[in-house]
């Protein structure tokens, strides 16, 4: 090597003097093994640092993504790991769950285990309410056979000819209609041939014609809507029964015994006079009926003429607009 060519050797910043054939000391490696760099020289002498391998160590830091990645993994560990109290919690909430349904299913079993009140044959009814509770309803129409004997323009009059009947063992009732009075002795269901049989023959002059009650629009307080509906259509059921196809039936005659039960005990919610003076007469009506089941159906039929006729005035002249 030329010795007039000279070496500039640079560590860690500081020229160092190169010398041939020198020894470095192993303390002196040792102690530089902290933090070394190697420089490699330039034209002006000074040299460039190239890779310094501490710098690169301290500089190295966790990145922030995956910093987001171990607390999502802490995040869900509870529900990957298994604990008392995880399992406490799901308990609870399948226990709640196992309750909710059983509950529903309990209710739908009491809702269809209400017993059959203002229809026996169809639908169940409740009159109970407040006052205040305004409604409209539609009324069907019930039609049977009536005995009618005499027509009035006055009251007067009509009560002269309610006596005279009276004398041939019969129990008239005096129902008003269009402002005229109408006298009549007794009524059955469609299909009843105790008119024809029973009333006709006794009183020759007896007028045999179609009547309804029911077949509009009811409005007011709804337990007396209600109960009017219940009314008409017990009479309906009742007419029924009081028939050659239906008379006896033990089945049905429950089914009355049961409506009337029911609606005995609605009676506290009703302050309308006739209404609650139509259910007595239904209560007697369906007593009769009971008691005496054994006999013939024109005789237990003669037997609730009166009730029945009483029945149908207060049904026939109540008004649409209904009062509680």
């Amino acid at each position: 090597m030329d010795k007039s060519s000279k070496i500039s050797i640079k560590i860690n910043g500081e020229e160092k003097a190169f010398e041939e054939g020198a020894v470095t000391s192993q303390d002196q490696v040792e102690e530089k093994n902290g933090e070394f760099g190697w420089v490699l020289p330039t034209p002006d002498g000074l040299g460039k640092k190239v890779i310094v391998l501490d710098d690169v160590k301290k500089k190295k830091k966790i990145k922030p993504e995956q910093k987001v990645k171990e607390k999502k993994k802490k995040k869900i560990s509870f529900f990957t790991k298994k604990s008392p109290s995880k399992s406490i919690i799901i308990s609870i909430i399948g226990a709640s769950l196992i309750g909710l349904c059983f509950g529903f299913v309990f209710l739908g079993i009491f809702k269809q285990s209400k017993p059959d009140a203002l229809n026996p044959t169809k639908n169940s009814v409740s009159v109970s309410g407040t006052a205040t509770n305004q409604v409209q309803m539609m009324i069907p129409a019930v039609k049977f056979d009536l005995a009618q004997v005499g027509m009035y323009k006055s009251m007067e009059s009509a009560k002269k000819n309610e006596k005279e009947v009276s004398t041939n063992g019969f129990t008239p009732v005096i129902y008003e209609k269009n402002n005229n009075f109408f006298v009549v002795i007794a009524l059955s269901g469609k299909d009843s041939t105790f008119l024809a049989d029973e009333v006709k023959k006794k009183l020759k002059s007896t007028y045999l014609k179609e009547e309804t009650v029911g077949g509009q629009e009811y409005k007011g307080p709804k337990q007396s809507v209600d109960m009017y509906k219940a009314e008409v259509e017990t009479f309906n059921f009742m007419l029924s029964y009081l028939t050659d196809k239906n008379f006896n039936n033990e089945k049905q005659l429950e089914q009355i015994s049961s409506t009337m039960l029911i609606l005995s005990k609605q009676k506290d919610y009703i302050k309308n006079k006739q209404l609650l003076s139509g259910l007595k007469h239904l209560q007697n009506i369906e007593k009769v009926m009971s008691s005496n089941s054994k006999q013939n159906l024109n005789k237990v039929t003669q037997s609730v003429q009166y009730d029945m006729l009483s029945l149908f005035k207060i049904l026939k002249e109540q008004k649409t607009t209904l009062t509680n």
